[in-house]
């Protein structure tokens, strides 16, 4: 089953990359505390876009895939920033809808000097983003679906999220999920029905922690896996990610970079994923693939950005055996 529903088809979009697309003003380096009335001097204010949904389709537009967005904006300067930058970056927006009442979704990403980061957020339109803002038509039209920010989107989670994947899984088309913080206390319960038409699942580590109870990576994993999601995956940030799938389960490790900001490793470790996922590579060479797009994705500014991601990943990948053999095998050969 999986087989056929992983083949090449000719279909509208090869990826269609559904949730979070908001403005951000990212600011860096910030200190670890402020005193009152104080202010600081910082070295870049940048206002770009960003959101899982937002991120995957950059990178998997840049990666030569045909991908097209499914999010929500406003008619304001954020909204118009986050559909002129995906046109320019190659994108199809004609599934995303515009509010007429609530502004766009819009992000403070604050860097401290180690590349770690925190957010401040205001939700905006996409606190509504459901069913009634969904073509479902399009999920027909393409190979895979993706849902960026599970948990992040309080009206599409639970209902509007598993019908999505249900009617994917009728068309044969190849369905992901990530997963965020849990701001909305949705849980498990929320998420549960969703899994069993889940064919690759990739929490980080301190979401699986949160939704399973459990502490280790290949407890997890199992644990999702009996709720039905056929490949599972525990994003480790440094460490890796761990994999759970038929005939493996084990962790493919990480790659070594410098740290300039960590916001959107992970959407572009599931760019990288699906990348894989498109080009029906092995499971294992898809995640070293994620790992190394995850990698470069912290030696930048911001989640993405307009410049070249085909050729940085390669030369990641080339620091370990692992990466050369699937650069000669898979890339080249």
């Amino acid at each position: 089953m999986m087989e056929e529903r992983n083949r090449k088809e000719d279909r509208r979009f090869e990826a269609l990359c559904v949730g979070l697309a908001l403005g951000n003003v990212v600011v860096r380096p910030v200190p670890e505390r402020f005193e009152r009335g104080d202010t600081v001097q910082v070295e870049e204010i940048a206002m770009i876009c960003g959101g899982d949904a937002y991120n995957q389709a950059s990178v998997l537009s840049a990666l030569g895939h045909r991908t097209a967005l499914l999010s929500r904006v406003a008619k304001d300067t954020s909204g118009k920033l986050v559909l002129d930058t995906m046109a320019a970056r190659g994108v199809d927006t004609s599934l995303v809808t515009l509010d007429q009442e609530a502004g766009t979704s819009v992000c403070v990403v604050m860097v401290r000097p180690d590349g770690s980061r925190n957010f401040c957020t205001y939700k905006g339109c996409l606190r509504t983003f459901g069913i009634g803002n969904i073509d479902f038509q399009a999920v027909t039209e393409a190979r895979l679906v993706s849902i960026g920010g599970l948990f992040a989107l309080p009206a599409f989670d639970r209902e509007a999220s598993i019908r999505l994947f249900r009617e994917a899984r009728r068309a044969g088309t190849i369905t992901v999920a990530d997963t965020k913080h849990d701001a909305f206390q949705i849980g498990l319960k929320g998420i549960q029905n969703l899994l069993e038409y889940t064919d690759y699942f990739f929490p980080s580590y301190e979401e699986a922690a949160s939704l399973s109870g459990l502490e280790k990576p290949e407890e997890m994993a199992a644990f999702f896996a009996d709720k039905g999601a056929a490949h599972v995956g525990i994003k480790l940030g440094g460490d890796g990610c761990y994999v759970r799938t038929e005939g493996f389960a084990g962790k493919i490790p990480a790659f070594s970079c410098p740290v300039l900001d960590t916001t959107g490793a992970g959407d572009n470790f599931m760019a990288g994923l699906i990348h894989g996922i498109l080009e029906s590579w092995d499971i294992r060479d898809s995640v070293r693939y994620a790992n190394a797009a995850g990698a470069l994705a912290v030696t930048r500014l911001g989640a993405t950005g307009d410049g070249p991601y085909a050729e940085p990943i390669r030369e990641i990948l080339s620091q370990s055996e692992a990466g050369k053999r699937l650069i000669k095998e898979v890339l080249e050969g």
